[in-house]
């Protein structure tokens, strides 16, 4: 009994000491903490019995494998901490292998391009949804991105020294995504000049009164627009994945289409699908070669309201 209560002492100690440490996981450890204290459980069995417990349905749902794995990083942080820093790390290192107790649990496998079908559009609603849009300023944004896949952060920051050359009917387009990576992207000069003949940017390829256009207001116009011609809601990284779901569904690899979609640093889509590349012509997204003419993108012209957007 004696010993049992030592060692509930030096559990709830333990707790403690890691509940207090201030850092980016201090959220998500909240919730491992809580599961310790009510499973009454010393950290290593805990660990295990906490990732088990995430992958159980909570409140009639389940986690996303990012979310599971987010949550495993902050437990991951607290149970490396009680092996090196805290009060009972020698106690811990005489019973345990600390890269042993991690390999217990493992990560969840995340197929960054593998998209829900009801959370992208089918080409011929994004060919509906380019047709039918009122707002002139959103139908050649939509376009855009749903022909090319950049984020909508990174179109709104294109600016007209970032524009090559055309070679052949292709332009290619310098854009900079997160983490300052940059990337070429290409489209037709023929869609090319429907965009700059609109914009009439000076600096920018998006351009409104001398600035690129606000990121937010954007994504609210293009919500709204999705709305009135579909009946639903469509975010901007929609429609990024709409891109990426007719690449695949033709037959393109998927480790191109990750890298083409600039994750082909030493992330997470480069450590899943190696290396790959689209070619230019296979990049942008014809829509006008999917059946039936060009998609009418005039219009009346719209403004909006400008700002600096912020990345995404």
């Amino acid at each position: 009994m004696e010993e049992q209560d030592a060692g509930s002492l030096q559990r709830d100690a333990l707790l403690e000491e890691l509940e207090g440490i201030r850092d980016v996981y201090r959220s998500d450890v909240k919730q491992f903490i809580r599961f310790l204290r009510s499973q009454k459980a010393q950290i290593v069995d805990g660990f295990k019995k906490y990732a088990a417990w995430l992958e159980e349905e909570h409140e009639g749902r389940h986690y996303s494998p990012s979310t599971i794995n987010r949550k495993l990083a902050a437990a991951r942080s607290r149970v490396r901490y009680a092996f090196k820093h805290s009060a009972f790390a020698a106690d811990l290192r005489r019973k345990y292998q600390l890269e042993e107790v991690l390999k217990l649990v493992k990560l969840k496998k995340i197929e960054v391009i593998s998209v829900h079908s009801g959370k992208v559009l089918g080409i011929e609603e994004a060919r509906r949804l380019i047709a039918e849009a009122k707002d002139r300023t959103i139908r050649l944004m939509v376009s855009f991105l749903v022909r090319t896949g950049v984020r909508v952060s990174e179109m709104l920051h294109v600016r007209l020294s970032d524009i090559a050359a055309a070679r052949d009917r292709l332009v290619p387009i310098r854009v900079v995504g997160k983490g300052g990576k940059e990337r070429t992207i290409h489209v037709t000069n023929e869609f090319l000049e429907r965009v700059r003949a609109h914009f009439r940017g000076e600096t920018w390829l998006f351009e409104h009164n001398g600035r690129p256009y606000n990121r937010v207001s954007v994504t609210i116009r293009i919500k709204q627009e999705a709305v009135r011609v579909l009946g639903r809601e469509v975010s901007a990284q929609q429609l990024r994945h709409t891109w990426a779901a007719i690449q695949i569904n033709r037959g393109r690899a998927v480790s191109a289409v990750a890298a083409a979609l600039g994750h082909s640093g030493p992330g997470l889509a480069a450590r899943l699908y190696g290396q790959g590349e689209l070619k230019p012509e296979e990049a942008f997204l014809d829509l006008e070669a999917e059946g039936g003419g060009r998609p009418p993108e005039g219009g009346t012209s719209d403004s909006a309201p400008s700002g600096q957007g912020t990345e995404e």
